[in-house]
């Protein structure tokens, strides 16, 4: 019997009660996201990533939230800075990688082989400073997901030398099976520098170049030379930020051939995700 993986036929903001409406409150977090690691406030919700051509559901990704005990459920924009500033991404960066790990496990528990492939994993800029490798093996040990279920996003925000002396530790990495992806492609000053150092598998085309590339000539030349440049280095390259039936639409006439966005799937809780797979 032949195993595919689940497709959406509709988008599964379709298939969601919509949330109750709450206050919009924009202090800063209090704490720091090493008190939220010990009174586990984090959350991961997954955002699918999709084949235009059927819909298949080939991978998610991990995006951490924090469950703040005033101020409610917190997205990245509310304390990354602050994470930063207080030295506590690497931190947050092994709680997000043990979590996926077994959530993925979890998930193909449930789906079988036809859960998504892969889960992608952000790495900030500080943990790329850091002997990385260890963390990330010790999650797949401890876990036991396969390593070539894991895919890493490298941040866009990670400087050419930080990315040249993560190199060693990727090849690692791969060698062991987990890809690696290059986020936010164009969003930064050295990304084809990082193109030609770095053993990647993959490139994400940064979110406002696809929300402009209907109305900006430029944006659209940008998506098209970003698409075609993978393609010649024979990179897999996924579109983000995906709002429009027109935008998906314009991405499947370029050839783009991953897209995730919210006009596809929302970022969605393990139980959602899950059921929303099993009913596809």
């Amino acid at each position: 019997m032949t195993c595919r993986p689940k497709v959406l036929t509709t988008s599964a903001s379709d298939r969601l009660p919509s949330p109750p409406a709450r206050p919009v409150d924009r202090r800063a977090a209090d704490g720091n996201l090493a008190e939220a690691v010990a009174r586990d406030e984090l959350r991961l919700l997954y955002q699918p990533i999709l084949r235009i051509p059927d819909r298949a559901v080939v991978a998610v990704e991990a995006l951490v939230r924090w469950e703040h005990p005033t101020l409610g459920l917190l997205t990245p924009d509310r304390f990354f800075a602050a994470g930063h500033l207080g030295g506590h991404m690497p931190l947050l960066d092994r709680w997000v990688l043990r979590r996926a790990c077994t959530d993925m496990l979890e998930l193909r528990g449930a789906l079988g082989c036809a859960a998504p492939a892969h889960v992608n994993v952000n790495l900030s800029a500080p943990t790329l400073a850091t002997d990385f490798t260890e963390p990330v093996l010790a999650a797949l040990d401890r876990t036991g997901l396969p390593a070539r279920r894991l895919r890493l996003e490298l941040c866009e925000g990670a400087d050419l030398e930080t990315l040249t002396r993560a190199a060693p530790r990727l090849e690692i990495l791969t060698r062991r099976g987990v890809a690696v992806a290059l986020d936010d492609m164009g969003a930064g000053s050295t990304d084809l520098r990082y193109l030609s150092r770095l053993a990647l598998h993959g490139i994400k085309i940064d979110r406002q170049f696809v929300a402009r590339m209907l109305e900006s000539p430029r944006d659209d030349a940008i998506v098209t030379l970003l698409t075609d440049l993978a393609r010649r280095l024979r990179l897999r390259v996924t579109a983000e930020g995906v709002e429009t039936a027109d935008q998906l639409a314009a991405l499947a006439r370029l050839g783009v051939p991953f897209v995730q966005g919210y006009h596809l799937a929302p970022p969605l809780t393990l139980t959602d995700l899950t059921d929303i797979l099993l009913a596809a």
